[in-house]
């Protein structure tokens, strides 16, 4: 958080995503920010954080699309920066060199380097970031371009997100925590409000100093990695955090304080009013194609957030059969064993050829659903969840 009373977000439409375009989106919201120089010092090392996770092809909408990050590249290099782009995959995937290589040529940012002359990082040592005045977590593993940097400047993408509602500029600091030590976050910290709390003292350990997100195309339904593309035409940008993520949940129908970590921040005192007073620069939110977007399937709703009903709740706590639970397509899984890597709590087991999940072990993290490059695991709800859904619905 920035300490200023006044949050301030500006936005751009931007249909496609042409050069020339995110160009100019990017660069308009900047300068109805004050510019970049209000920002970054001009010739400092500047990190660029982009949301990497699987190193997917940009189509699939769930990494930072790279002419985005190109954008913001060329902007930083325009005064003199030297830029360094940096993210560890998800912890299914192991944080070396080769594996950082191959997801940077997948999501397209090998290209961004070579044509803008930012460096990608393959240094994959970390290092303890010690933070005392943190609410949920005191320290934090961080991959080591955060502490050889001057500023950070986050490129978010817009996704919903199973676990914590929305994926924005928040949650994409969470890839600075180096690979397979993601898991053993969910693992301490289980609960959605507590891993929003962790993720709010990340953000202030670490503390970016400016925030781009892509939301030309967003993400809807059970993402960060399994939902669907959806048209929304916005950069966004901002100084805040927090500030950025509760307008691009407002763009896109998400009540904010239903999202843990922008919840953990509001019960904290840094979101005065709800962030009802937070202004919003440029253009008019009204001409985005932001109406009818799917919501994840752990969304119980406005004012329920992802928390289940005490019905639920009892009826989980008896035999574990109204819950969601990730389930296994055996027919689209690609053996790469990425969900058995990344489960915190060793739930997944493989059975000949074929993966299998030890639902009693099961603790509803979805890091596996999140990891799946096929997109062959699923959150279904068990057999009560159905009955009641179905004898609720209206007739």
């Amino acid at each position: 958080m920035t300490g200023d009373p006044v949050k301030t977000v500006a936005l751009a439409r931007c249909a496609a995503y042409d050069r020339d375009e995110v160009t100019r989106a990017v660069r308009r919201t900047i300068d109805l920010l004050g510019g970049i120089e209000s920002f970054i010092t001009p010739g400092s090392r500047v990190l660029v954080k982009p949301n990497l996770l699987q190193g997917l092809p940009p189509e699939r909408c769930v990494t930072t699309h790279p002419e985005v990050v190109r954008a913001v590249c060329d902007l930083l290099r325009s005064i003199g920066c030297s830029v360094t782009i940096a993210d560890s995959p998800g912890g299914g995937i192991r944080y070396t060199p080769a594996n950082l290589r191959s997801l940077y040529q997948a999501a397209g940012y090998d290209r961004v380097a070579e044509e803008t002359g930012a460096v990608l990082n393959y240094d994959t040592g970390f290092y303890e970031h010690a933070f005392a005045e943190g609410r949920m977590a005191k320290r934090f593993p961080v991959i080591l371009p955060v502490r050889d940097a001057d500023h950070i400047v986050v490129v978010s993408k817009a996704k919903t997100h199973l676990w914590t509602l929305f994926s924005g500029g928040t949650k994409n600091l969470f890839g600075v925590v180096p690979g397979l030590e993601k898991p053993l976050h969910h693992a301490r910290f289980r609960e959605p409000l507590h891993f929003g709390g962790m993720i709010a003292d990340l953000n202030e350990a670490i503390s970016p100093s400016l925030q781009l997100m892509d939301a030309v195309v967003a993400m809807e339904g059970d993402g960060p990695s399994s939902g669907r593309p959806r048209p929304l035409g916005a950069i966004l940008a901002s100084p805040d955090w927090t500030a950025i993520d509760v307008i691009a949940c407002r763009l896109i129908g998400i009540p904010p304080l239903d999202v843990p970590t922008i919840r953990a921040v509001a019960d904290r005192g840094g979101l005065p009013n709800g962030g009802t007073d937070i202004v919003l620069l440029g253009d008019d939110p009204a001409t985005l194609a932001a109406t009818g977007f799917r919501m994840p399937s752990t969304y119980r709703g406005e004012g329920k957030g992802l928390e289940k009903s005490l019905l639920l709740g009892a009826l989980h706590r008896l035999g574990g059969l109204c819950a969601l639970y990730p389930a296994i397509d055996h027919s689209r899984c690609e053996r790469c064993r990425r969900c058995e890597r990344i489960c915190p709590v060793h739930a997944i087991s493989w059975t000949g050829e074929a993966p299998e999940i030890t639902r009693k072990a099961c603790i509803r993290c979805y890091c596996c659903h999140e990891i799946c490059p096929a997109g062959a695991i699923a959150v279904r709800p068990g057999l009560i969840r159905r009955i009641i859904r179905t004898a609720t619905l209206p007739s």
